[in-house]
């Protein structure tokens, strides 16, 4: 009996040489001719391995509770009209068209010193330029003290704004952070009022 011929070809998923028949010794199957690698139906995507989210914790989940629960968009007309009183308009849509993420970075930063000469030196020369306005307007009204809460005031606004998770908003887990939970809610509330005072 003649032995019958076998494709013998090893581009298969083993790597083992394919037992499919053939009419003659050295001819493919039609699964390993170019014709047929050309057509074969292509193999499923790989599926990534799912990995297991860090847990959120209970300060970024009371972080972006308070931050949803106050920054409204009334909230944040209010917050814009006050801010404007300080901010010249070509500074103010400088600083709406600038990224919330690192605009609100900065402004954190900005928050977190005391230094005049520190801030003079801070990167970013949209909050720089909206720093020296607001520094302005507090020291025309005599509070400069509240300048670093107007900044994160500002920060929390502007990532409101930009539709950001408040869970990563850096000014709103500051002032949480330095205030406590109670007086980031009524400084929040308070939105930017302390600009909108008369002397």
């Amino acid at each position: 009996m003649r032995p019958v011929a076998v494709c013998g070809s090893t581009k298969t998923d083993d790597g083992e040489p394919c037992g499919a028949p053939v009419s003659r010794r050295g001819k493919r199957c039609r699964a390993h001719t170019w014709l047929g690698l050309l057509f074969a139906t292509p193999a499923p995507p790989a599926v990534p391995r799912q990995t297991t989210r860090a847990p959120r914790t209970p300060m970024r989940a009371a972080t972006r509770t308070e931050g949803v629960r106050i920054a409204t968009e009334q909230w944040q007309a209010v917050v814009a009209a006050r801010a404007r009183l300080a901010i010249p308009p070509d500074t103010w849509q400088a600083l709406t068209g600038s990224d919330a993420s690192s605009t609100c970075t900065r402004f954190a930063q900005l928050a977190a010193t005391d230094d005049a000469a520190t801030r003079a030196q801070a990167p970013g020369p949209v909050a720089m330029e909206v720093t020296r306005h607001v520094a302005r307007r507090h020291s025309d009204l005599g509070t400069d003290d509240l300048l670093p809460r107007s900044l994160r005031v500002l920060g929390v606004y502007l990532c409101a704004a930009e539709g950001r998770d408040l869970g990563d908003c850096r000014c709103l887990r500051d002032l949480i952070d330095d205030d406590g939970l109670a007086e980031a809610k009524r400084v929040l509330q308070a939105a930017m009022s302390d600009l909108a005072a008369t002397r």
